[in-house]
């Protein structure tokens, strides 16, 4: 009998703990599913992802590399702030590459190893002009003034990165293709970038030139109606003959 007791006790306690375990596993599975963006996001954001990148040169690079950096949020400019995240890190991670399989190789010869290291340095130069571009204070309502500043940095990184390239260049180093081939990305994710600041800058002058256009509009109705009603514009559109009557 006490044997079956403590069986019946066993059971219980497993059965518990059991029961404990699928609780957990579900609560984790619902917490994971609500953290994960739904297929609806997902399509928002592809379509997003898409619109801004129409007016670069490498755009599978520029589609694939944002959407797999899981944007937060639709509007343009987050994600052009977003692909110079996502640049940065590109040539982070090409510089830790190039670290692995190329330096050992450039140390062998003296002319290797010193492009090999004014490349770091030149690629870090890039990563900083990268950064101004981050730490930039971005809003639609500035976009023009702030918009030269970020191609003038811009080029600047793409200017650092092709240097790199061109070291290799001049010296007819065979390390030359590996070079190209580890910053083969980020050179094509800088480039995407100006492309899309150029693009918003192409938009806010037609935007600009737009609204000029339905102001001088909206003034040109504003002025027959003078002609025609007499409306007194210095009297936030009153009637002139309304206010001769009342005199």
């Amino acid at each position: 009998m006490a044997f079956d007791g403590d069986k019946k006790k066993k059971c219980i306690i497993a059965g518990g703990v059991s029961g404990l375990l699928v609780i957990m596993v579900v609560s984790v599975a619902v917490i994971t599913s609500k953290n994960l963006p739904n297929e609806n996001e997902i399509r928002q954001n592809k379509k997003a992802v898409k619109a801004v990148c129409a007016p670069t040169d490498y755009k599978e690079t520029c589609v694939k590399s944002l959407m797999d950096a899981s944007p937060k949020s639709t509007e343009p400019i987050e994600l052009i702030k977003l692909s110079f995240n996502v640049t940065i890190k590109s040539i982070n991670d090409a510089l830790k590459k190039a670290s692995e399989d190329v330096k050992h190789k450039a140390d062998k010869h003296p002319e290797d190893k010193d492009a090999f290291m004014l490349c770091e340095k030149v690629m870090n130069d890039a990563i900083a002009d990268l950064k101004k571009c981050v730490d930039h204070k971005m809003s639609v309502d500035e976009i023009k003034g702030f918009i030269e500043d970020l191609r003038v940095w811009l080029s600047g990184s793409i200017a650092f990165q092709q240097t790199c390239i061109d070291t290799f260049e001049e010296i007819k180093s065979n390390l030359k293709k590996d070079m190209i081939d580890i910053f083969k990305t980020p050179r094509e994710l800088s480039s995407n970038s100006l492309a899309m600041v150029t693009d918003l800058n192409s938009n806010a002058t037609e935007l600009s030139g737009a609204l000029e256009k339905r102001l001088e509009s909206f003034y040109l109705q504003k002025k027959k109606m003078v002609s025609q009603h007499g409306l007194d514009l210095r009297h936030g559109g009153s009637w002139q003959h309304q206010e001769e009557d009342h005199q």
